[in-house]
């Protein structure tokens, strides 16, 4: 609605449905009523973790299942056979590379 803005317009009233403003129009107490949210009643969370093997994100790290896995391949521990959210990388070299159990002597938590 805001006039001349062609940001994704992904904020609304709870419960609306369609945005109506993006992140930097949205009036005081707006939610993202376009993305996907954590399936835990009342979570706004973006869900990031499902079960070996599901390709669709169900619940974010707080709510997750017992044996449930980090969904998203770019987030996920590159040390091979982990499925740990990752964390960790040198200073300055950008995204994390590794969790807190695999990362390398001298990495910091980039998150």
């Amino acid at each position: 609605d805001q006039a001349g803005c062609s940001k994704r317009a992904s904020f609304n009233v709870e419960g609306e449905q369609g945005g109506r403003f993006c992140a930097q129009h949205k009036a005081q107490g707006m939610v993202d009523v376009k993305s996907k949210r954590c399936e835990h009643a009342g979570c706004r969370t973006k869900p990031s973790y499902n079960f070996e093997g599901e390709e669709r994100r169900r619940f974010c790290g707080k709510h997750k299942e017992e044996g449930m896995v980090l969904v998203s391949k770019t987030k996920q521990c590159k040390h091979d056979g982990c499925s740990k959210r990752a964390s960790f990388n040198f200073k300055g070299e950008g995204r994390s590379r590794f969790c807190a159990e695999h990362k390398v002597q001298g990495m910091v938590d980039v998150r």
